[in-house]
């Protein structure tokens, strides 16, 4: 706290009234159930690309990347890397059929590949990954603000997540998508611009930099390939078929917004772990004997920039938590109401549809902030959404879009096996093993390709462009969408 100032403070307080105010402006907006879930689908390319830039990067990346530059200076960049390469590979996965259809989530998709069935189990799924990665961001906001304002880390959460919580619930995906603007904007100001700018300044400048770093952290391999292969398969497959990347994706004015603006946004991620780690190598210049890396960001923020600076920076860091966060409850409550409430042919008015989604945001971002407060170990939280996600729907959902013709009974086989595998290597090696997705994704490939091979009952899914869909030639109306739903 001592090394924040009054100016500090005020910077990070105006910003998180900003947040709210945008949330309480972007409101008029949010008429229908289009509109609070996927911002009426009418983003265009440049918001389109800062929020897609703002969702993926996180916590995760911004005080974890400093973290591994200080430990492992430019092998850091395999973190942000692999965010990178696989928002890239998602640009390329967005030029299937996928695009086409006007879907508010991914397990809406799932659903009409492989049946009713497959689409709950996918959606369950799919909210344990999601809220998992939720109560993640809100310890990582809770233990900025607890750097800060001095504030003890449960107040710190507490108020942290709420701020998330109002924005969300007023303004819905509008809010989101203008907030991670103003927070895209923040990050490039003040980690991408004044981070690395100030940082090899306050050690002497760029050939001090240069001539300082020791020769293991120019190693690009001295993270270690387990670590590099656990990245891999934590993220990848996690940002193909992520609800939270996917809703984004649905915001887009047209397809080939979606694709060339994920594209752009992937070029910003790796620019962003690049300042990142030289951020983290710079500290380790400065102060080569830390007692905890894991702090490394927020002693960076205090070591190498003055007053004023400070709070635009702490901003940053809270800004990529937030944007991050905003996503996860905004994904919970659109998969809970479209594929678990509506997807039981409930019919729901425009109004009350709306109504209900911000009720079930409410109770997301609640208990999201109770389990924060007593859990005990984020990154735990982190491996178990992502063994999940990535073991359980990654090979079906991918591979629904890629291949012509698919069996109903591969992909919900395969999600159901890969399920219970999982289950069981968590058990067997632990929560925070990599097994659990090895084995996962390699169970569910299996049944996946055999159980397709050999059931002959394959279908044929055809989405035009005006989003119908058409199975084996007949025109298909889900019943399970409310009257605005245009499929």
């Amino acid at each position: 706290m001592a090394n924040f100032t009054t100016l500090d403070i005020i910077i990070v307080i105006a910003y998180l009234l900003t947040l709210i105010v945008v949330g309480i402006w972007t409101a008029k907006k949010t008429k229908t159930t289009e509109d609070f879930m996927v911002a009426g689908r009418n983003i265009g390319i440049w918001r389109f690309t800062a929020a897609m830039a703002a969702c993926v990067i996180g916590g995760a990346l911004t005080t974890g990347g400093a973290t591994l530059g200080y430990n492992f200076g430019i092998s850091a960049l395999w973190l942000g890397g692999i965010f990178a390469v696989s928002i890239f590979l998602l640009s390329l996965l967005l030029r299937t059929k996928l695009t086409n259809m006007r879907i508010l989530s991914a397990c809406e998709g799932f659903g009409v590949f492989y049946g009713p069935q497959a689409r709950l189990l996918s959606s369950l799924v799919m909210v344990v990954y999601l809220f998992m990665v939720a109560v993640v961001q809100v310890v990582a906001a809770g233990t900025i603000m607890n750097v800060m304002f001095g504030w003890s880390l449960q107040v710190s959460m507490l108020i942290g997540g709420l701020v998330v919580l109002l924005y969300v619930v007023i303004g819905g995906m509008w809010a989101v998508t203008y907030t991670d603007i103003i927070q895209f904007l923040i990050m490039t100001v003040g980690v991408i611009i004044i981070c690395p700018v100030m940082a090899i300044h306050g050690i002497g400048g760029f050939g001090t930099f240069i001539e300082s770093v020791p020769a293991t952290h120019w190693d690009i391999t001295s993270i270690g390939a387990p670590k590099i292969i656990a990245y891999i398969l934590l993220y990848t497959p996690g940002f193909l078929v992520g609800q939270d990347i996917w809703q984004r994706a649905f915001t887009a004015k047209s397809p080939k917004v979606a694709r060339r603006g994920t594209m752009m946004a992937a070029a910003y991620i790796f620019i962003y772990a690049l300042a990142i780690t030289v951020l983290g190598m710079c500290l380790y210049i400065a102060m080569p004997n830390m007692e905890d890396p894991t702090l490394a960001f927020a002693t960076a923020t205090t070591t190498f920039t003055p007053t004023g600076v400070r709070g635009v920076l702490l901003a940053a860091a809270l800004a990529a938590v937030m944007s991050t966060a905003s996503s996860e409850i905004m994904g919970t409550a659109t998969v809970i109401f479209n594929d678990l409430i509506l997807g039981g042919n409930k019919n729901y008015s425009e109004k009350k549809g709306v109504l209900i989604t911000r009720g079930l945001a409410i109770v997301t971002g609640l208990v999201a902030i109770v389990c924060a407060l007593w859990i005990q170990s984020v990154l735990v939280a982190l491996d178990v959404a992502y063994a999940f996600l990535s073991g359980c729907i990654f090979v079906p959902l991918v591979f629904a879009f890629l291949l012509k013709k698919v069996s109903a009974k591969a992909g919900l086989l395969s999600l159901l096996g890969s399920f219970i595998t999982v289950v069981i290597f968590m058990i067997k090696d632990g929560m925070a093993a990599t097994t659990p997705i090895m084995y996962g994704i390699l169970v569910s490939a299996v049944i996946f390709f055999v159980v397709n091979a050999v059931d002959k009952k394959k279908h044929q899914v055809e989405i035009m462009e005006d989003g119908t869909v058409i199975v084996d030639g007949v025109k298909q109306e889900l019943k399970q969408r409310n009257s605005a739903g245009k499929l």
